[in-house]
């Protein structure tokens, strides 16, 4: 995109004798009408062509023009450096470096000078350009980029590469300090087990936070000057435009770190301070080999779950915040039934992990590539098993269903607070009753809870009120004390086995104490606690005539349903997680001493 306007161009064009006087007006009436750039115009109506249209601003700014571009001249690491998607983009090729480590590079427009000022702040060094014509760029780059595959290299950041291929970032050499500041920032969120990394532009600095187990903390902090440098790595290395920065943007990096395959969802968006603001979400492809049996789910529910992905129809709908592990579930489930046998097909917002043998689709809205568009090809595609990133609307919802009474099973998510309240959202999207009875088969209401460190977690006896707002009855917890026992206790009337230590009077709690293998944070990484609702024959009845979700939910407790907080009662005791994370992530009301 060229950084000056059209009409200096045409200006600089009619001066230099390229473009006759008279026409110019004409061609920026069809410029714009076309979009087009103002020299793509003069070569499609035959005034002039590339050649001369690129001496003339080689001339205008001063400096070589390029007749052509030794290829074997061109450095392969430091063309590199820029992924292949942008250098063609830009049509802008790094071929070498001078003596006193200024950087020359081969450019179709010298007036693009966001571009070279991206390609100088990048690389930390003063940019010489040479100018050629499109083509010869094009084609240069094109060669450069085969020359570099032939030799069993590959190309950091651009995400269409093979993932065998990928240079480990860590063994980068590189020396530009953006580059490396930048890499260094990929490795160390892997390092600590980030699940996001904030890029934060602050009124003095630029402040880069990352989220390790669900919480938010500041890692490092660098000077206001270098944000455009760095927003400029990034969105080089996520195929970003990097000229646009009033409008938000998504992209997707590909990276080897530690020899770990990393995929980190990019997000941008512009701020009142004037720099854009970066989110990237981190996505580890190890995680999808999670299965159903590592979710942290109790006997009761793990039985229960087994069981329904295995029926041959019917919706199991996962439901709970964003970033509450409901992709994850998703993932372990159909893992879980992947086998030959079975014609599995995932439509995803997006694709977050590839699974062999399973055939996903990421949606794409923009193109009418839409959840319920996706469904309506899957039923024409002989499938057994269909996965919806989310249902999030009543024709998404009517598909599903007609696709599970026809003899499919579903998984989905919904956005609801608990189990009960997917119910009870599918009816205000104007399903009928009987349908959600008929169709739905089971909801797991779901939370992520922080993992005490086992390391240095510390023991404590708990008050009778932390066991209240657990839900736990002080008198039945009245055990001998310093020895393993097995005893029965009550979660909200409901009995369960448990088997562990004792202190005094009451069960050992734990709360986060804080050493070398949790960096001083007292828990290392998060495991869900669970609320597996089964629509049976109490449950089914209420859904009919339309009851409310509390009166759902009560029936379902009946049939032995555990709540969110009953399960985190169970981990609590068990001395896997605090009472102050389950009481955070559940919503239940908080009991108040009489």
């Amino acid at each position: 995109m060229t950084a000056v306007p059209q009409q200096y161009l045409g200006e600089v064009l009619v001066r230099r004798g390229v473009v006759p006087a008279d026409r110019l007006a004409g061609l920026f009436d069809t410029m714009r009408e076309r979009g087009q750039s103002l020299p793509d115009l003069v070569v499609a109506a035959s005034i002039s062509d590339e050649t001369k249209i690129a001496q003339a601003l080689a001339d205008e700014c001063g400096v070589d023009f390029a007749a052509k571009i030794d290829i074997d001249a061109i450095s392969l690491d430091l063309a590199s450096k820029l992924p292949i998607m942008y250098a063609k983009s830009h049509k802008i090729l790094l071929a070498g470096e001078r003596d006193d480590g200024t950087v020359l590079c081969y450019v179709a427009d010298p007036f693009d000078t966001v571009a070279i000022d991206d390609v100088r702040a990048l690389l930390g060094k003063s940019v010489e350009i040479l100018v050629a014509t499109s083509e010869v760029v094009t084609n240069a780059i094109n060669r450069v980029w085969e020359k570099k595959e032939d030799g069993g290299g590959t190309l950091q950041g651009d995400h269409a590469q093979e993932e065998d291929n990928l240079v480990d970032i860590i063994d980068s050499d590189d020396d530009a300090p953006i580059i490396a500041w930048v890499n260094g920032l990929f490795a160390q969120a892997v390092r600590e087990r980030a699940s996001d990394i904030h890029i934060e532009p602050e009124e003095r600095d630029v402040v880069v936070r990352y989220r390790i187990d669900g919480e938010l903390y500041v890692s490092k902090r660098a000077s206001k000057q270098f944000m455009a440098p760095i927003v400029a790595r990034v969105k080089i290395m996520a195929s970003l435009n990097i000229a646009e920065k009033r409008l938000p943007q998504d992209g997707r990096i590909t990276l080897k770190i530690a020899g770990k395959s990393v995929d980190i969802r990019v997000s941008t968006v512009p701020t009142s301070r004037g720099f854009e603001r970066i989110v990237m979400r981190i996505l580890h492809k190890a995680s999808v080999l999670l299965g159903l049996d590592d979710l942290g789910f109790a006997p009761r529910e793990f039985g229960i779950m087994d069981a329904l992905i295995n029926r041959p129809d019917g919706i199991i709908l996962v439901t709970g915040p964003t970033g509450s592990g409901k992709t994850t579930s998703l993932y372990a489930c159909i893992n879980r039934i992947n086998d030959p046998s079975r014609n599995i097909l995932t439509a995803e917002d997006p694709v977050e992990y590839e699974i062999g043998g399973i055939h996903q689709v990421h949606v794409h809205a923009a193109i009418g590539l839409t959840f319920a568009s996706a469904l309506r090809a899957f039923l024409r595609q002989d499938p057994d098993v269909i996965m919806v990133g989310e249902i999030r609307d009543k024709e998404t919802a009517e598909i599903a269903i007609h696709a599970s009474l026809t003899g499919h099973l579903v998984l989905s998510t919904i956005h609801t607070n608990d189990s009960a309240g997917a119910v009870t959202r599918l009816v205000e999207m104007e399903i009928e009753p009987f349908l959600v009875r008929s169709s739905v088969i089971g909801i797991l209401a779901q939370r992520l809870v922080r993992m005490l460190c086992p390391t240095c977690k510390v023991p404590y006896e708990p008050t009778d009120y932390e066991l209240k707002q657990l839900g736990l009855d002080p008198e039945r917890l009245a055990w001998k004390a310093h020895r393993r026992i097995s005893s029965r206790y009550q979660v909200q009337g409901l009995k369960y086995e448990f088997i562990g230590e004792t202190m005094g009077a009451h069960p050992i709690f734990y709360k986060p104490g804080g050493c070398e293998a949790c960096m001083q944070k007292g828990f290392v990484g998060r495991r869900g606690i669970y609320e597996l609702m089964v629509i049976d024959d109490a449950v089914g009845p209420l859904i009919l005539r339309s009851a409310d979700a509390q009166s759902i939910k009560s029936a379902a407790i009946l049939q032995g349903m555990d709540t969110l907080r009953d399960d985190g009662a169970r981990k609590v005791i068990r001395g896997l997680t605090t009472v102050e994370e389950v009481l955070a992530a559940t919503q239940e009301d908080v009991i108040v001493d009489e």
